[in-house]
């Protein structure tokens, strides 16, 4: 009499545990680990050997490797530019755009990157491309929607599709997808400090600022 309801509840608890285990599992694996950041180190450290190799052409430099579709980076905008107006004499920021051979996910906006910095026009137009891409939804990879956005602020677009076909920005692109390829550049911002230190942002600027002067200035990230 009392067999059957005994069996019906010690397998219906055990569906119950088994869903629980199944459930947490995916969560733990598939969400949490779709989005854990702890496999990317915040400061990586380049060898001397690999330095030989770097695609990078420019010396006493840091160089930040960001995206227009970028919110940190569009956020810490005024941030960097502090950071540029304290680096020592003979030393200078470089800012390129994340690449990579398809042009997709956040390298999607690297050729008008590329394209306005060989017109010239890059550092005033930056806002811009932040606010359409970032704040206004804007496909700025698209053709018709881009076409729109340079007449919206005023540039020429004949001068602008002449650019983008020139060898300077295929040079440009190839130059932004080798560095960001060479130094494994998987997050933006990321930045770059004498060829030989990768770092992601790990605290609030200033502080940041100060772990990447050191490192420019003492090849450490702590003033000594």
């Amino acid at each position: 009499m009392f067999k059957k309801p005994l069996a019906l509840i010690v397998y219906t608890l055990f569906i119950i545990v088994v869903s629980s285990l199944i459930t947490t599992a995916y969560i733990h694996y598939f969400v949490m680990g779709a989005h854990s950041d702890d496999d990317v180190p915040a400061l990586t450290f380049i060898s001397d050997e690999q330095i030989k190799n770097s695609p990078l052409t420019d010396e006493n430099t840091i160089v930040e490797i960001f995206s227009y579709g970028c919110h940190y980076c569009a956020v810490n905008e005024n941030n960097v530019k502090d950071l540029e107006a304290q680096l020592p004499p003979g030393s200078k920021l470089v800012r390129l755009h994340i690449g990579n051979p398809q042009n997709s996910g956040l390298s999607a906006y690297a050729p008008l990157f590329a394209t306005l910095s060989v017109m010239g026009l890059e550092d005033k137009y930056r806002e811009s491309a932040y606010q359409a891409i970032i704040k206004e939804r804007q496909d700025l990879s698209d053709p018709a929607q881009l076409g729109q956005w340079l007449l919206d602020n005023g540039i020429d677009r004949t001068d602008y599709r002449s650019a983008s076909q020139s060898q300077d920005v295929k040079d440009l692109l190839a130059y932004m997808t080798a560095v960001s390829s060479y130094y494994k550049v998987n997050a933006t911002p990321s930045f770059i400090v004498n060829k030989k230190w990768l770092a992601q942002q790990d605290s609030d600027f200033p502080t940041f600022s100060k772990k990447l002067l050191s490192l420019l200035k003492n090849d450490s990230p702590q003033e000594p």
